[in-house]
C-alpha cells in the first residue's frame, strides 16, 4: 500500500485544476495566482492562457499554507511554516523508505510500524502505537519472527463484546 502511495504521491501526471484547487482549500483563484507570482507555490507550465494546473505537493502545501493562515500567521510566516514541515517530511521520507518493511494498521486501533533490520543479525524493530491508550510498545525479533497479529485483533474482539 505504501508504495501505491508513493506512486500516486510522484506521478507528474496527477493535475489538480486551479478551479479544483480553489474549490478544496477554500482559497479563490486569485490568491493562488498572487501565491504562485510571489514564488510560494508553482503551477505545471501550459499554454499561454491554458487554466493553471498543480502536481499534489502544491496542493498540500497550498492546504498547510491555508492551515496556518487560518491559525492566524502571515502569509510569509504560513508558507516558512509550511516549506518546514515539507522538508522535515521529506527527511523522514527518506530516512524510512530504506528500512520500512511494514505497516498494519489493526481494528483502526493498532498501527504497527516494522522496521529492519536493525543490526547486524538482521533483527526487526516493531513499533506498536496503541490509538486508544496512545502507547506506544517497541519490540525487537528476529527476521524469522512475527508480530502476532491475531493477539491484537482478540484484544480489540473482547472489548467490542
Amino acid at each position: 500500500m505504501s508504495h501505491l502511495f508513493r506512486k500516486l504521491v510522484d506521478n507528474e501526471n496527477l493535475l489538480v485544476g486551479i478551479s479544483e484547487l480553489s474549490q478544496m482549500c477554500a482559497i479563490s483563484p486569485r490568491q493562488l495566482r498572487y501565491w504562485e507570482q510571489k514564488g510560494f507555490i508553482q503551477s505545471v507550465p501550459q499554454e499561454e492562457n491554458a487554466p493553471r494546473k498543480y502536481r499534489l505537493p502544491t496542493v498540500v502545501k497550498v492546504e498547510m499554507i491555508k492551515t496556518f493562515l487560518d491559525e492566524g500567521f502571515t502569509l510569509a510566516k504560513a508558507v516558512e511554516k509550511a516549506d518546514k514541515k515539507i522538508k522535515t517530511a521529506h527527511h523522514i521520507r527518506k530516512v524510512f523508505s530504506g528500512v520500512l518493511q511494514n505497516l498494519e494498521v489493526i481494528n483502526e486501533r493498532f498501527t504497527i510500524i516494522s522496521l529492519g533490520p536493525v543490526d547486524e543479525d538482521g533483527k526487526i524493530l516493531h513499533i506498536i502505537h496503541d490509538e486508544e491508550t496512545e502507547r506506544l510498545q517497541y519490540d525487537v525479533l528476529p527476521a524469522n519472527q512475527t508480530i502476532d497479529f491475531e493477539k491484537f485483533k482478540q484484544c480489540t474482539s473482547k472489548q467490542a463484546e
